[in-house]
């Protein structure tokens, strides 16, 4: 883990924005890379005067916000598709992928908020959302809000820990862990809720 963090390090020194924003976008597409890190490592490059924090906050939250647009529209288009290719028809058909496509349609905001925090949740439910075929407006507000406050978070949390950044690390995962445990909760309140009022 240390040494993968260290080589998106010295790339982000090397190539800084056109880096920064390759690992945003590609972190929000589908890609399991440490994206929260590198974001957090850009802010505290700018507070040593490598960078610029407004074109670090600028340059990540448009690289997560096309991540999510190519997420959302591949799916969107070829989704269902590739799904009936690849043997998925049975579930494509299934009360359970219906009832879910409800579920979405009711608590879909707070689902894809809290997954914008969340490395690898996140292009899921926008791949998700894409092929349910989920109003793009809706998407899109929700999940640019949610860009926002995540790009603000790592950002401002690097840029104020500065060079003190990487022993406060841990910061960073705990508070991965306080967003994931607390939109496990939601969540789970939300699908009580669902199977209440669908008497499932």
């Amino acid at each position: 883990m240390d040494l993968i963090l260290g080589e998106f390090l010295s790339f982000l020194l090397l190539y800084k924005y056109l880096a920064l924003f390759i690992v945003a976008f590609l972190a929000a597409f589908l890609l399991p890379l440490p994206s929260s890190s590198a974001l957090a490592a850009a802010g505290a490059f700018a507070a040593q005067g490598y960078m610029n924090i407004y074109l670090v906050i600028l340059v990540a939250l448009i690289g997560n916000i096309l991540g999510d647009a190519a997420a959302y529209y591949l799916a969107r288009y070829y989704g269902e598709e590739i799904l009936h290719k690849v043997g998925f028809r049975h579930i494509l058909e299934s009360k359970n992928y219906h009832a879910l496509r409800e579920y979405m349609s009711h608590y879909s905001y707070s689902l894809i908020f809290i997954s914008r925090f969340l490395s690898g949740i996140g292009p899921a439910v926008s791949i998700f959302a894409g092929v349910m075929k989920m109003p793009y407006k809706k998407f899109f507000a929700v999940a640019i809000i949610g860009e926002i406050c995540y790009v603000l978070l790592y950002a401002m949390t690097g840029y104020l820990l500065g060079n003190q950044w990487e022993d406060n690390i841990w910061f960073v995962v705990e508070a991965s862990l306080l967003v994931l445990s607390f939109g496990a909760i939601i969540a789970l309140i939300q699908y009580k809720m669902f199977k209440r009022r669908t008497n499932l």
